[in-house]
């Protein structure tokens, strides 16, 4: 075999892990309902039962490409696999709660490994800079097949079995990549990498500890003594970590990548493509769910028109870039992901899929343009060997998007959703006090419980609109953000920062 042939199997190969790791995070979402009611979690349980998964991810990845330079990148890939793998097999034979959580603590370990030394192997193999760009494109648009084929799956299995199945695509795809990994990657290692232990430590503590209150501060309020305790000791590490790797020799992340404003911008686009992306995919599945009542396979069809583009246009949006320049399809990604998020704030709760699916394509398309042209510019901007840290870097700020976008967007809708529906049921008729004690026992969209039926009739006119003025809500932040984040872009990335 060529060393050409051989370089594109071996993207092939590392495609597959990465598509298995965004198969997880879109399978679990659609399967949370069954997982509720079957081990009986309580709201804000069930938050972490996909939550951990990111929690770890977010956490590690930086480690993680830190130690695919120095044990070996194929290495590193294939023990993120199997820890992956088990974790799916875990998944699969959860009888409780804590045990799923564990089992997606222990997949996002294995994904934070996989992903950035996937995206290091690809580097490394690819070493012209506009084959690269475009192995780089294939490798990002593999995320979105992922994210694609997870709600599908899913609810195709849902609707034949229990939400155990869920997990056996994982085991089909890990055991995969296993397999072919030795025969098409070669291995690969930093020459003169050495391991900054305190760095790792420090790193690995403040960003965990900001991931963790993040995501309970959403469930439990940002006010309470354990949130604010983790966000003293994110406080605290962040100052530690920053003074220690300045001054170190061969430091796990070089801060001074962070001095080039364009470097430093491209990382910020990172993490609010996925604030939007994975923002506005939350709040879509709740909408299908809750107000137009879809099923979970339903529901991953009608989410197509905002994945498929991303497939599609991501593995030509590393061309795109080369003709008109980074910094423009940045901007026009921004921009359209921007739009759809607004223009769904035309979607009424007894709107048809019409009012929807524009949105959801102009968010897809502004997606593509945005994550794998975002990641070339991150890898092509440092020395090839900084490839695996800056590999490591693009996927920490993506991974950190994708928490705060369910995050923030989502706690923004459900806290927002008892107010809104008090006004509702007060324009409705309903007395002020009434309505003030029913919205705030309201836990999810059209509860009537047992009110007297001229309430219930109310409430299940009044639940839905204000439900949906909730989730607008979301949508108009992600969308505000989206293009308010097109201002840096234009101003600060440069053409270099994809080619030097």
């Amino acid at each position: 075999m060529t060393e050409a042939r051989r370089r594109w199997f071996a993207l092939f190969v590392v495609c597959l892990g990465v598509m298995m790791t965004f198969v997880n995070v879109s399978s679990t979402i659609s399967a949370l309902p069954p997982i509720q009611d079957d081990l009986r979690m309580s709201a804000s349980t069930l938050v972490w039962a996909s939550s951990a998964f990111s929690l770890a991810v977010v956490s590690l990845v930086l480690s993680a490409g830190t130690l695919s330079d120095l044990l070996g990148r194929r290495r590193v890939f294939c023990y993120g696999v199997v820890l992956f793998t088990l974790g799916s097999a875990l998944a699969f034979a959860a009888p409780n709660s804590g045990v799923l959580i564990t089992a997606q603590a222990v997949m996002g370990v294995g994904a934070a490994a996989v992903l950035p030394s996937s995206l290091s192997i690809v580097s490394h193999a690819f070493t012209d800079h506009h084959e690269r760009t475009g192995a780089i494109s294939i490798w990002a648009s593999c995320a979105g097949l992922g994210l694609a084929i997870g709600p599908l799956v899913a609810g195709a299995l849902l609707d034949q079995t229990s939400w155990h199945a869920v997990y056996l695509t994982n085991l089909v795809v890990g055991v995969l990549a296993l397999v072919l990994a030795p025969l098409f990657v070669a291995e690969s290692r930093h020459p003169t990498r050495r391991l900054d232990p305190a760095g790792v430590l420090l790193g690995t503590i403040a960003i965990a500890s900001a991931t963790y209150a993040i995501i309970q501060g959403g469930a439990s309020g940002y006010d309470q003594a354990p949130i604010i305790l983790a966000y003293v000791v994110f406080g605290v590490s962040l100052v530690a970590f920053v003074r220690l790797e300045l001054r170190h020799h061969d430091p796990m992340l070089d801060l001074r990548l962070f001095k080039s404003a364009s470097f430093a911008t491209v990382m910020a686009v990172s993490a609010v493509t996925m604030f939007g992306f994975v923002g506005i995919s939350l709040l879509t599945v709740l909408y299908l769910e809750r107000i137009a009542h879809a099923s979970a396979l339903e529901t991953g069809v009608k989410l197509l028109p905002m994945f498929v583009p991303y497939i599609v246009v991501s593995a030509l949006a590393g061309r795109v870039a080369r003709r008109v320049g980074i910094a423009s399809v940045l901007a026009a990604g921004l921009f359209l992901m921007g739009a759809g998020a607004l223009a769904l704030l035309m979607v009424g709760p007894s709107s048809g899929y019409g009012a929807m699916w524009p949105g959801l394509l102009a968010a897809g398309v502004g997606s593509a343009l945005l994550v794998a042209p975002s990641t070339a510019a991150a890898v092509n901007s440092v020395p090839p060997l900084q490839a695996g840290m800056a590999a490591g870097s693009v996927n920490m700020f993506r991974q950190l998007g994708s928490v705060l976008g369910p995050s923030i967007l989502g706690t923004l809708a459900t806290t927002h959703f008892p107010t809104y529906l008090g006004e509702q049921l007060a324009t409705a008729g309903v007395p002020s006090d009434t309505a003030g004690a029913v919205a705030a026992g309201a836990t999810h969209a059209g509860s009537t419980g047992q009110l007297p039926a001229p309430l219930a009739h109310a409430l299940s006119l009044a639940a839905p609109r204000a439900f949906t003025d909730a989730l607008h809500l979301g949508w108009l932040v992600g969308g505000v953000v989206l293009l308010v984040m097109v201002i840096p872009t234009v101003l600060f990335v440069r053409r270099p920062a994809a080619t030097s």
